[in-house]
């Protein structure tokens, strides 16, 4: 060899190609470039092949380094392999060594796989075993996918158990693949709920999507967060009366709004000892229109003549309307101030 740059680059090679199962291939350039490699540390490959199930691979590297993988070796890893739930290992272990797998442990292993969410792998044992997976073990492995985001594969269990998933957990569902930044089995969870999705969260999943790169799925996410915003404006305003425990016991308001409050009464100029009331709007007010009729409906519907309305409290598109009685006069004249 050239020199020790040469022998390095070859060195690291090799290793890879051990690393990876390839040993065959590791072993001719080793002997290609005179890079000895021992019995022993190819032994240690052959086994870790093995405990990764990969007897093929073990298998054509034991004939290529000359050493002897004695075939009850082999079928202590078929078994080894269902133990662990391997499923897929054990089946293509059971086809080199000519050993059948048996019925009960097979079954077994299908069972661990689906209580595991893991339903490829526990189909595909149930299937080997010429069996059907019972009802309870594919919906409890449904309601982990979900949990896990896995929409295709829960929607997959609960239809082989002929059951219609539960509301709430497509919702979870949902979530867990808006914030893993996965748009569309997020908005599929949330149409078979029939539920629409809260607009800042597809946002924020637009935006993983754009640091993925995964310029379609970002796409989606905007659309469908537009799509949400430009109903919630075409809909009526809702008027909604909010006691302040209530009001305060909110998650979603922003801390700014705790400053707003009455200065005085227009009337009396009196400065204390007003009783308060608060409403929450669905939406602000846009037109004048829409602001005439919300004057109309608050004398109305709570007889409330002066107000003010406090916008960005919530954090979306909704408002807060706060109203005040003078202790002193009884005037709703009030002036507001933060």
């Amino acid at each position: 060899m050239k020199n020790e740059k040469d022998r390095e680059k070859f060195s690291s090679y090799i290793k890879e190609r051990l690393e990876t199962g390839r040993m065959p291939e590791a072993i001719e350039i080793a002997n290609a470039t005179g890079i000895e490699l021992s019995k022993e540390e190819l032994k240690n490959y052959i086994y870790k092949y093995l405990e990764k199930g990969w007897m093929s691979k073990a298998i054509k590297g034991s004939e290529s380094a000359g050493i002897e993988l004695p075939n009850d070796v082999l079928i202590l890893y078929v078994n080894k392999y269902l133990d662990k739930g391997q499923i897929y290992s054990a089946i293509e272990a059971s086809k080199i060594t000519g050993m059948p797998l048996p019925k009960d442990k097979i079954v077994m292993t299908g069972r661990g796989h689906l209580l595991k969410g893991k339903l490829n792998q526990g189909l595909e044992a149930y299937s080997l075993a010429k069996e059907a997976p019972p009802e309870e073990e594919l919906i409890t492995c449904g309601k982990i996918c979900f949990k896990e985001g896995q929409f295709h594969a829960g929607m997959e269990a609960y239809k082989l158990a002929n059951k219609t998933p539960p509301e709430e957990e497509l919702i979870t569902c949902g979530n867990m693949c808006f914030n893993a930044g996965r748009t569309t089995p997020g908005l599929e969870a949330y149409k078979l709920a029939n539920k629409t999705p809260d607009k800042e969260m597809l946002r924020a999943c637009a935006e993983k999507c754009l640091i993925a790169k995964n310029h379609d799925e970002a796409r989606k996410a905007i659309v469908a967060a537009q799509k949400i915003e430009d109903t919630a404006h075409a809909k009526p305003i809702e008027i909604r009366e909010i006691s302040l425990n209530e009001l305060q016991s909110s998650n979603k308001l922003e801390d700014s709004w705790k400053g707003f409050g009455p200065r005085a009464c227009l009337e009396c100029e009196n400065e204390k000892g007003f009783n308060e009331r608060y409403f929450i709007l669905s939406r602000c007010p846009e037109t004048r229109e829409e602001e005439a009729w919300l004057d109309k409906m608050m004398k109305k519907q709570y007889g409330v003549e002066h107000y003010c309305v406090v916008v960005d409290v919530f954090g979306d598109y909704r408002g807060l309307i706060v109203s005040a009685l003078c202790g002193k006069c009884g005037s709703q004249n009030v002036q507001f101030d933060s």
